[in-house]
């Protein structure tokens, strides 16, 4: 197997990968932000209350079909390939996502919502497929800089977005997602590598084959555990940030931002786009730095630290008062809370086996979406008892309760890798 490696340039592979995402998550994030105008303005749902709790179904559909399809497609991974999964991703993107833009009612947009989410979601495979063939003293900067893809594509596609809806609208935005996922896929299939020999991979996962409760250490319970609130302290703000933006401006057609060499001037749509940008920018520079710190610094120390950081930085919105320091705020939310899962998913790395990392990946990703999906009816009982401010204090609340809980899971970690270094 070791051979194997060495006969793939890691570097080569990591590069088309990054680039992959990078397109791809651009291309996502060119039309998600705008779902709840697709709803006001093309489906006709204009009371906000009503409103509010459809962003919460849509957010609901895509999340209960991504927790069951990341297991499935994570156990496919170990079995097939990694490659393979990352283009049935892309490919099943390609085809779903413009679709959402021709949705006649909300229940048909909550129908092909589900089939995204279930036959695409191509970040998890990504990360499978580079972390596999990179060397393991690497994989913290494999991890850090698949994160700033993530990152820096949607900054481009909140960027993106935010024009082509305003200019073309929001047809043109999703059919964009759509052909930019095609081109993700074709640059997978031609330029990354994979040695991937079925049958010797077969047997090595014969070998290790263990019952579930062997596999599931204090140590990855514990990360998986916070892979779960992680999950849902991320999402649990980030589909109403459309309705944030429309507080601030305070249902004003237009706003003027001064910067320092010229002004922008734009709609509510406009501006969420170019906040969602500042906040992916701050999620980029936050996976620069983590990718840099984790393979210097045992990971487990860098979390509590980023936990509290990003509870402080998240409250800090509800006290914008205009659109500039939205902007500012947000930047900083994403800073702090951009490098939490890249350190979660390197702390599973090195405590778990690699003939089974699709596998944990999988329920990794799975978790983390799970938290999504407790977050449709979180965000539901907050945004209907509490209002929008209500929704963000929560998201606030969760990244500072699991500072407590990442005492505990420190300690798991730190003896199951003691435990792995005296059996060598």
């Amino acid at each position: 197997m070791q051979a194997a490696k060495t006969e793939i340039n890691w570097k080569k592979n990591l590069f088309f990968i990054w680039l992959s995402q990078f397109l791809s998550l651009a291309g996502f994030a060119s039309c998600m932000p705008f779902i709840p105008k697709v709803m006001e303005e093309y489906l006709g749902i204009t009371d906000t209350g009503l409103r509010l709790q459809y962003i919460s179904a849509y957010h609901f559909s895509g999340m209960i079909s991504l927790c069951v399809s990341m297991v499935v497609w994570g156990m496919l991974a170990d079995r097939f390939g990694r490659k393979m999964m990352l283009l049935r991703a892309s490919f099943a993107a390609m085809i779903f996502y413009p679709l959402l833009a021709l949705s006649p009612n909300i229940w048909i947009l909550l129908l092909i919502r589900f089939c995204c989410s279930f036959f695409s979601g191509t970040y998890n495979p990504a990360q499978t497929l580079a972390v596999s063939t990179a060397p393991p003293e690497k994989h913290g900067f494999v991890l850090g800089v698949l994160s700033t893809a993530l990152w820096s594509g949607y900054m481009l596609g909140y960027l993106i977005g935010g024009v082509v809806a305003e200019k073309f609208g929001f047809t043109a935005a999703f059919t964009s997602c759509g052909i930019i996922y095609g081109i993700s896929g074709l640059l997978v299939m031609f330029f990354v590598k994979e040695k991937f020999d079925r049958k010797v991979e077969q047997k090595k996962l014969a070998a290790v084959k263990k019952p579930v409760r062997q596999l599931l250490t204090p140590g990855v319970c514990g990360i998986l555990m916070m892979v779960l609130f992680m999950g849902l302290a991320r999402r649990l703000g980030e589909p109403f940030l459309a309705e944030l933006v429309g507080n601030v401006m305070r249902d004003k057609e237009t706003v003027s931002l001064n910067c320092l060499f010229f002004t922008l001037t734009g709609s509510e749509v406009f501006f969420t786009g170019i906040i969602s940008a500042g906040a992916s920018l701050g999620g980029f520079f936050s996976g620069v730095c983590i990718g840099w710190l984790c393979d210097r610094i045992a990971p487990r120390k860098l979390l509590i630290p980023v936990l509290l950081s990003s509870s402080i930085a998240t409250a800090a919105q509800l006290f914008s008062n205009e659109v500039t320091v939205l902007i500012i705020a947000r930047f900083f939310a994403y800073f702090s809370a951009g490098g939490i899962m890249p350190i979660l998913q390197l702390m599973l790395t090195r405590i778990t086996r690699p003939e089974l990392r699709g596998t944990f990946f999988g329920w990794s990703g799975s978790l983390s979406t799970a938290g999504g999906v407790v977050c449709a009816f979180v965000s539901w009982i907050l945004g209907k008892y509490f209002g929008l401010r209500g929704i963000y204090w929560g998201e606030a609340a969760i990244y500072l309760l699991m500072v407590p809980l990442m005492i505990p899971v420190g300690i798991a970690v730190k003896r199951e890798l003691l435990d792995e270094y005296k059996n060598k």
